[in-house]
């Protein structure tokens, strides 16, 4: 299992700026207009649960190819998780221990910062997308198999809140 060496530092200082420059740099319109599609499609024909489900299904397949190092600490698991994110410029995060769980902090994701109505449904789904992700990253550290990394109501503009535990 993890070894923890007390709360991880925050993987970036960056300001509003420099957050909001990234958070939309990464959201290429190349494919910006068909991943909103997509998403909506699926929340506008399917549960709000169906259509979480299919894309932390994602998530997990993803993990397949996204394979982290096991590692000692929480500290190394940041910089491991971040290395990956990177690679696909998906933003950056920190690791914290609360009570009973490891609580996520995501910032700087793809289409972070679009200002459009049909963002909630694609903010949704990129969330389920690292929901599948984390939870089997942190899994494969030695985390329980009954434990899944879930989104915290209320994180959104401001970056995403997960809480991996019970």
């Amino acid at each position: 299992m993890l070894r923890t060496l007390g709360q991880a530092q925050p993987a970036s200082k960056m300001g509003d700026a420099e957050l909001r420059y990234y958070g939309a740099r990464q959201f290429s319109a190349q494919w910006r207009a068909t991943l909103m599609a997509l998403a909506g499609e699926l929340f506008d024909n399917f549960s709000e649960e169906e259509a979480l489900g299919f894309f932390r299904q994602i998530g997990i397949r993803l993990s397949r190819d996204l394979q982290l190092p096991v590692v000692e600490t929480l500290e190394a698991l940041e910089a491991a998780i971040n290395t990956r994110l990177a690679e696909m410029d998906w933003g950056v995060m920190r690791l914290t221990v609360e009570d009973a769980a490891i609580a996520i902090h995501h910032n700087c994701y793809p289409g972070q910062f679009l200002d459009l109505s049909e963002a909630d449904a694609w903010r949704k789904a990129f969330s389920a997308i690292l929901e599948g992700l984390y939870t089997v990253w942190l899994q494969t550290q030695g985390g329980r198999a009954e434990m899944a990394a879930r989104r915290r109501d209320g994180s959104d503009l401001e970056g995403f809140e997960f809480a991996y535990g019970l």
